[in-house]
């Protein structure tokens, strides 16, 4: 059996609505269609979803009522709406215009107008489908490799890595971006834009370590500018983080405010004693010119 990398990053298109063909619903004769689904109009009860067509990935005895509700938890997983992935059904000719879908980016199926679930019109159900086929595979891997010893398998799923979104970027590479490509007072907005958001949703990473990584990561990098405005913005929601004091207090000494640095590294200490990294940039502070000193890490 081949093994699949779990690259799960390349989730981020996984859209899995528009993957699974959904339920073409055509133009409205519910007596003519008999209501498809699991049994028929008879007796004025409401008609269920048509039969699906043009399934690729599913399987096609799937009825539209169990397309619909698995296309549910598929939409909840990514934070969309049907449209994200399907297209309104093309209007007879002089027929005026459909009235406009909801913005994709809600929860579940949305309402009213019909969508064209059949049409293969939109990329991202063409891409979707890919990333069905990936999940499929992975879960396959992982039960053959790890379900012979007669434990549960914990399977992937939608979810799993969007979070609620619909491309699942980590937080970090967001801002690192915003940085490189908008400046400091892009990212640090983007930063708070987002918290604001997303915060508590589990859709990103909002603890301490996140900010005061990227503040490490630009001081390897000599961006020492970079390096000021995670740790200070870091400092705005975990004022008493030890690791972000010691980051601040490394930017500080690299532009040369000794003072400011040796405050910071004291703060560090203050807050955890026994913080090796401060007691290293302590060392390193309090060293005589010229002397060589183990930077602080």
């Amino acid at each position: 059996m081949k093994r699949l990398p779990l690259v799960f990053g390349f989730l981020g298109t996984f859209v899995l609505t528009a993957s699974l063909v959904f339920v073409q619903q055509t133009q409205p004769s519910a007596q003519a269609q008999g209501g498809g689904g699991r049994g028929g109009a008879g007796g004025g009860a409401p008609a269920g979803p048509p039969m699906p067509t043009n399934l690729q990935v599913l399987s096609k005895d799937m009825t539209g009522q169990e397309v619909a509700a698995y296309m549910q938890t598929v939409a909840a997983g990514l934070g969309v709406a049907c449209n994200y992935c399907h297209v309104p059904p093309t209007p007879p000719a002089g027929a005026p215009p459909a009235p406009a879908a909801p913005a994709a980016g809600g929860r579940g199926r949305g309402g009213a107008p019909q969508l064209d679930f059949a049409s293969d019109d939109k990329q991202e159900k063409k891409t979707a489908r890919v990333m069905l086929k990936m999940v499929s595979t992975v879960n396959d891997t992982l039960t053959g490799e790890f379900g012979k010893s007669g434990s549960p398998v914990v399977k992937v799923d939608c979810v799993t890595c969007h979070h609620g979104v619909a491309k699942p970027e980590q937080l970090s590479d967001i801002l690192s971006k915003t940085m490189l490509t908008k400046g400091e007072e892009s990212a640090i907005s983007k930063y708070k834009e987002m918290r604001a958001q997303y915060y508590g949703s589990q859709s990103y990473d909002f603890t301490e370590p996140v900010l005061t990584r990227l503040a490490q990561q630009s001081l390897a990098t000599n961006k020492v500018d970079d390096a000021l405005a995670w740790a200070k913005l870091n400092l705005e929601n975990y004022p008493k983080s030890a690791p972000t004091l010691v980051a601040l207090s490394q930017a500080h000494a690299c532009k040369g405010d000794k003072a400011a640095a040796l405050k910071e590294v004291e703060q560090a200490l203050a807050i955890d004693p026994m913080n090796a990294a401060a007691k290293r940039q302590l060392d390193q502070l309090k060293a005589p010119a010229g002397a060589a000193a183990a930077p602080a890490r």
